[in-house]
């Protein structure tokens, strides 16, 4: 007697579970599958069969979920047996392994790429639609809209929303760090570059029209401090009057000071023509330079350039 109540209530669920799948199967006709696929489930918990899980996969491709429906075929090849008997069961499994075959080149797939700084991130972390993914792993996602979000131990980063079409293969750049070295793309100014040239020669300029005005404005001072009888001594040898006391040290420093900053005047004046001379204009090429339009003027204490129209 117990026995045949205990075969009776195994038999309940396998009867309700038959009876939810071919309602179901029935709503699937139909083209009803939310309805069929909500049925399929409750069928599935009762007594799980490879055919419940090939009308759940054919369910969800109607439905555009192919990821998951690819996982439900796998699911049906895989619970049937190679020695399996029954004929239902291999049809089910046979139908789940042509689907899938079918199936897998619709299946949209993503890479998210990510630069060498941001894959350094601590706790790097990229969901899309709540699932966590790996960062360069093909991600294969359902046709439709989606949206990744990166994150690292500080908090969210960037976030990117973007669609998927059946079939399709793409690539996504994810980036929000900047890297303080210069992109290899674009290299640092050449030492021979116009703007470079233009820095140096205003240097130039500066420092030798300032040893002109140090050169003269000495050289002027240097000339008042000789004595009288100075003007019959050139080049420090008298001809007539009295010698020049040897020890002028307040000429002989400023006579000094006077040269030197001829000198380096000169140097920088001459410095700045040549890198004025040779400087090609900005609208010319590197194949044919053109002359510079300015003239440099240079006078006692003095320069400057004139500008040729």
């Amino acid at each position: 007697m117990c026995a045949q109540a205990e075969s009776v209530t195994n038999a309940e669920p396998r009867v309700t579970a038959e009876a939810l799948t071919q309602s179901a199967i029935s709503a699937y006709e139909r083209q009803e599958y939310p309805a069929a696929l909500a049925l399929l489930r409750r069928a599935s918990v009762l007594a799980p069969t490879p055919v419940v899980g090939l009308y759940v996969a054919r369910s969800h491709v109607a439905l555009g979920m192919l990821v998951e429906a690819a996982e439900d075929y796998r699911s049906v090849v895989e619970s049937v047996d190679e020695s399996e008997t029954n004929s239902t069961r291999l049809h089910a499994r046979e139908a789940a392994r042509d689907e899938l075959a079918q199936l897998r080149p619709r299946i949209p797939i993503v890479e998210f790429a990510l630069g060498d700084s941001e894959l350094r991130s601590r706790n790097l972390r990229l969901v899309v639609d709540g699932n966590l993914v790996r960062p360069g792993a093909l991600a294969q996602m359902n046709p439709g809209h989606h949206e990744v979000v990166a994150s690292d131990a500080d908090g969210e980063k960037a976030r990117l929303a973007f669609d998927a079409a059946e079939g399709e293969q793409k690539t996504l750049g994810l980036s929000w760090r900047t890297d303080a070295r210069p992109n290899k793309d674009e290299p640092f100014p050449a030492s021979g570059s116009s703007s470079t040239r233009h820095t140096l020669s205003v240097v130039a300029l500066t420092v030798g029209a300032t040893g002109l005005g140090v050169g003269t404005v000495t050289g002027v001072a240097a000339l008042s401090k000789l004595p009288p009888g100075a003007q019959h001594c050139p080049a420090m040898k008298c001809t007539e009057g009295p010698l020049i006391p040897e020890n002028s040290s307040a000429f002989v420093a400023l006579r000094t000071i006077s040269a030197a900053g001829f000198v380096v005047g000169g140097a920088g004046i001459g410095t700045w023509l040549g890198l004025l001379l040779t400087t090609p204009t900005a609208s010319s090429s590197v194949e044919h330079p053109q002359v510079s339009p300015w003239t440099p003027v240079v006078g006692m204490g003095s320069a400057g350039a004139r500008y040729t129209f």
